[in-house]
């Protein structure tokens, strides 16, 4: 099974390509923004030596993070299934992220993604697994979390004390043969508040001038 990975849901935004659980390769470029999903998943691919034919999955990291990220990556990937119907699987970045922690850190940690409105997406890990559910915290509970000698690994910039890490394509890539498909219009980004909109004034006449 030949796998192609997109992670765009921290600053480090990857592709990546597996063979059987193997890697091939990966692309990433670093600060986010504006990023060719194209360019980037081309990259991957000459460097791996497959067509796009080849890919017999695509797999997605769906956040918590970058709003813009995640989202552009999700819609690649649907664009993609839209095109060829390859099985599109989907794979939490904060439960990547604790597989890469385990790896660096060899101990257990919390993890924290940036949610803005000064609140984080927080999970804790034990042994490379997320043993708590996704949860919203605020800055002053990780920051007295570290304080208390809490190791913290984060993505994102902004909490002084916590390790930087990132969740990455590569790690997507290799897990890719294990992770369940889904339905294309069940992909959507993990995202912990309700979405709320504030339906706009009736229109109120206007006098002439």
């Amino acid at each position: 099974m030949t796998c192609l990975a997109l992670e765009f849901s921290s600053q480090r935004r990857s592709v990546a390509v597996s063979r059987d659980g193997l890697l091939l390769s990966e692309a990433f470029v670093m600060g986010g923004g504006v990023t060719s999903a194209p360019g980037l998943m081309g990259e991957a691919m000459t460097k791996a030596g497959v067509l796009p034919a080849d890919v017999s999955r695509l797999v997605v990291g769906i956040g918590p993070g970058s709003y813009t990220g995640i989202r552009r990556a999700i819609a690649t990937a649907l664009g993609w299934h839209l095109a060829t119907g390859t099985p599109i699987a989907p794979v939490g970045s904060l439960e990547l992220l604790a597989r890469i922690a385990h790896d660096a850190l060899g101990h257990d940690v919390e993890l924290a993604a940036d949610a803005q409105r000064d609140e984080w997406a927080c999970a804790s890990m034990h042994e490379g697994r997320m043993t708590t559910p996704l949860r919203l915290r605020t800055r002053g509970e990780i920051e007295a979390d570290i304080g208390n000698g809490r190791r913290v690994v984060t993505p994102d910039e902004g909490l002084p004390g916590a390790v930087v890490l990132h969740p990455t394509a590569a790690l997507a890539a290799v897990l890719g043969p294990g992770l369940a498909p889904c339905r294309p219009e069940d992909l959507a980004p993990v995202y912990l508040r309700e979405a709320t909109f504030v339906k706009a004034a009736p229109r109120r006449p206007v006098p002439g001038i």
